[in-house]
């Protein structure tokens, strides 16, 4: 197996076998043997349970998928057609926006392209650790400005909280420059 679950061993097992280092923690309640490489594939099937099927996760948590943070944030963030209802015991926060219509697919996990889970994780998370996160792309070339402002125009003026998230992509933008 190269991902386990709590609900596979039992909760006090899953959690000693991950004390005495048999298995390393991915995401909470899944776990990979010390042997098994983390990847985005391993990380895409450990946030599949969480994230309902008719919708694209996006902001930190893509992120973290793609392999651009080392853990995962603690609020995930979910992107879906207007309307749905949410499942019983669902584990993100669910939003309707553009970011449903532009989804990667990674394993059995839906997900946001990189340029617009960052402007996702701009809008909907506290600004500082979503600012040093898309700061960090720009800076160390995983993003470009001109990506990240392309993402960001298919937001419209008229939605919720524009002002805001355009004063954060430009902040972003300015402070990547050399």
């Amino acid at each position: 197996m190269i991902l386990l679950r709590a609900t596979d061993l039992g909760p006090l097992a899953f959690a000693r076998a991950v004390r005495e280092g048999a298995l390393v923690p991915v995401a909470d309640g899944a776990a990979r043997p010390p042997d098994v490489p983390d990847s985005p594939g391993l990380r895409a099937l450990a946030a599949a349970p969480r994230v309902p099927g008719w919708s694209v996760l996006s902001g930190s948590a893509a992120l973290w998928v793609h392999g651009w943070r080392d853990r995962p944030p603690p609020t995930w963030h979910a992107v879906g057609p207007r309307g749905q209802q949410r499942p019983r015991r669902c584990l993100v926060a669910l939003h309707s926006g553009v970011t449903a219509a532009v989804p990667d697919r990674i394993g059995p996990l839906r997900v946001a392209p990189p340029a617009r889970a960052c402007v996702d994780a701009l809008r909907w998370e506290p600004p500082r650790p979503a600012l040093a996160a898309v700061l960090a792309a720009l800076r160390d070339g995983r993003l470009t400005a001109d990506e990240l402002r392309a993402a960001f125009a298919s937001d419209s003026r008229l939605g919720d909280g524009y002002p805001r998230l355009a004063s954060l992509v430009d902040a972003v933008t300015a402070a990547s420059r050399p």
